[in-house]
């Protein structure tokens, strides 16, 4: 399947006018040799069963369909871009995991860091990191020391 070629037929209006009218049944029986080619296109692509513009659904809709499947993100995955969060999750579940995975992110078992140095850490996930530490204390996922002066897991 190549997809670029799925697109490049698509793109073009002609072409994609043809194609609705293939899947419609409106096939002309005389294509000019524009829509002829058209149709080659088509058949090139995957979308048409044969050139002359028979169409069923073919299997390059399967594979795409299959595609964007293998691609949907699971967990807090759904919540992140380029690894950053551009949404919250409503769900406590989904929240906590999310922030869980960015302090692992963040902060090593073993390590102390000033809240400054936290809060940039946090920043290169979210544009809250005050949400995020706050959080985490809370949950005593981590601890944060008497006098506000550092933080560790």
């Amino acid at each position: 399947m190549n997809t670029r070629q799925i697109f490049a037929a698509l793109a073009n209006s002609d072409t994609r006018d043809l194609y609705a009218r293939v899947i419609l049944g409106q096939v002309p029986e005389s294509p000019t040799s524009k829509q002829s080619r058209a149709l080659l296109n088509l058949h090139r692509a995957g979308l048409i069963d044969t050139p002359d513009g028979t169409w069923s659904p073919t299997a390059v809709f399967r594979e795409l369909l299959a595609e964007g499947a293998r691609h949907t993100p699971k967990g807090y995955e759904r919540f992140l871009e380029n690894g950053r969060v551009t949404r919250w999750p409503s769900k406590a579940a989904d929240k906590d995991g999310l922030i869980r995975w960015i302090m692992d992110q963040c902060l090593a078992t073993d390590e102390r860091v000033e809240e400054r140095e936290l809060n940039n850490r946090i920043e290169k996930f979210s544009d809250d990191p005050a949400l995020i530490r706050r959080h985490c204390v809370d949950t005593g996922y981590i601890s944060r020391a008497q006098d506000g002066s550092e933080y560790r897991r």
